[in-house]
């Protein structure tokens, strides 16, 4: 399904425009989970404990906002090394666009449940999110008919490789930190635009 004056429905080009609609959508979707508390009718403590509950909630949005970014960058280098899409690819888009939609609704549980940035099926979605953003780049650097002459070079997929697995790994570990109930475990992302950001200079993929 190449990208042509005669694509079919399903071309490179509306893969990525749908994928930029789910993103788009849910770092939107998210700040709605944040309402202002109105302090105007509290005193004392109980300013102090609904203003800091209120921090907590404003770092949670911060925090799947960051993993939200970081994952748009990582499918948005695979699209750009890319020259077509295949059904393989298609459905692997279409599944972590599901995982995409639902950080919101998972972020938002754990808040209802007193677990937030720590909690366990916001962890669990962005782990199952990373994986499929592994999936995608190795799908495409393993398929011949869809990648460019710069994923082709085995050094460089190599290089690149360990950079899809850097949020897999730091949301297994803040998962197993939410597990035994260790506060504010989705910290451990913020390590991810640091490490993306060095890692990616070097790698060799974009000119």
């Amino acid at each position: 399904m190449k990208d042509s004056d005669e694509e079919g429905p399903v071309s490179k080009t509306n893969v990525e425009r749908l994928t930029n609609a789910f993103f788009g959508f849910t770092m939107t979707l998210l700040i709605r989970n944040l309402a202002v508390p109105d302090l105007s009718t509290m005193t004392g403590g109980a300013i102090v404990s609904t203003a800091a509950r209120y921090l907590v909630d404003l770092s949670t949005y911060l925090f799947v906002f960051l993993v939200l970014a970081v994952s748009w960058v990582m499918v948005f280098r695979v699209y750009r090394n890319i020259v077509a899409v295949d059904r393989g690819f298609v459905v692997r888009v279409f599944v972590a666009l599901l995982f995409v939609v639902f950080l919101p609704v998972t972020s938002q549980l754990d808040t209802a449940l007193e677990t937030p940035i720590g909690g366990v099926f916001a962890q669990v979605n962005i782990l199952l999110l990373g994986v499929m953003t592994w999936s995608l780049f190795r799908y495409a650097a393993r398929t011949p008919s869809l990648r460019n002459a710069r994923f082709s070079d085995p050094r460089v997929i190599g290089r690149v490789h360990h950079e899809y697995i850097v949020v897999p790994v730091l949301s297994s570990l803040a998962l197993v930190l939410s597990l035994v109930d260790v506060p504010l475990a989705g910290i451990v992302y913020l390590a991810a635009p640091f490490v993306l950001y060095w890692t990616i200079g070097r790698d060799g993929l974009d000119p």
